[in-house]
């Protein structure tokens, strides 16, 4: 029988979570400044959907603040049922990382660079999320009706995270309620990055660069919604950079993306008109090094 824990306030003190138990995050929830959060391999946290009033976003929602820490090996996050049970659809805060890198916000969560506070420090092989963020509108557990948020909120956001900061290998969003990965104001670097099947776009990267150094899958098959695109560079506050190295593995299928600019030896010239839904497809290894970027376009 599946042991639970379930969490309902903020984490002040440096904390274990035990492999063979199931974790739940009910309400929001924070990861305090100077705090540690170790992760035994293959735990698994689940993010109960729903309304929970009190919280910031009305949702569920895991956050590392600015100045704390994650060490983790191969860390799940799923979202649940109020009965605990792992369930296929987003209505949840998702996951979010704060750095001291640089001043950040979306969404209602900011982040500002205080040198007196210490770096965030969050490490681990692998982080895999399932079913997280929550789309613009939900099903309300009264009235069984659809109704309507207003916003939507990623699966994975980093706001203000920079290289010293992040030591996570790879990052897997699987079906998340909006944009599957956010990145946010930061500099960040990964082994691997795996996207499937979120319900808006794949990367969603405002003025941040991303380095991506084995293998990127974006798996963003192309359906009736549109402005749903692989690759969403925001340039608000500067450039926004996806760097793949050479020997990367790549596969994207989806549509491109607008008023992006791909410099590549490998892949072929994709279509970035505006309101372009035109699929693009790629798969195999970079023989050298490629750039997706925006200096200067949103």
């Amino acid at each position: 029988m599946t042991k639970f824990e379930v969490i309902t306030g903020n984490i002040k003190k440096n904390k274990t979570l035990r492999a063979g138990k199931t974790y739940v995050i009910e309400g929001e929830v924070h990861v305090v400044k100077g705090v540690t959060l170790t992760v035994d391999d293959r735990v698994t946290v689940l993010l109960v959907n729903g309304v929970f009033p009190k919280s910031q976003m009305r949702r569920s929602t895991l956050i590392f603040d600015q100045g704390s820490q994650l060490s983790a090996k191969r860390f799940y996050i799923k979202a649940a049922d109020v009965n605990h049970k792992p369930v296929k659809l987003p209505d949840n805060g998702g996951v979010w990382f704060l750095g001291n890198f640089n001043d950040a916000s979306k969404d209602g969560v900011s982040v500002k660079v205080n040198r007196k506070n210490p770096l965030s420090a969050f490490k681990a092989e692998m982080v895999a999320t399932y079913y997280l963020g929550r789309k613009d509108t939900y099903i309300s557990v009264k009235s069984k009706k659809e109704l309507d948020i207003g916003d939507d909120v990623d699966g994975f956001s980093i706001l203000g995270v920079g290289p010293g900061e992040w030591n996570v290998s790879e990052v897997r969003s699987h079906f998340s309620g909006d944009d599957g990965f956010d990145v946010t104001n930061s500099h960040i670097k990964l082994d691997r990055l795996e996207i499937k099947h979120p319900t808006e776009d794949g990367m969603n990267i405002s003025s941040s660069r991303v380095e991506i150094h084995k293998s990127l899958l974006l798996d963003i098959r192309k359906t009736d919604d549109t402005d749903r695109d692989l690759f969403d560079l925001e340039t608000d506050d500067g450039a926004s950079y996806v760097e793949l190295y050479r020997r990367c593995w790549v596969r994207l299928n989806g549509v491109f993306g607008d008023q992006v600019v791909l410099s590549s030896k490998d892949m072929p010239k994709p279509n970035v008109k505006d309101d372009n839904e035109t699929s693009y497809s790629f798969s195999g290894q970079l023989k050298t090094s490629a750039l997706v970027f925006s200096i200067d376009e949103d």
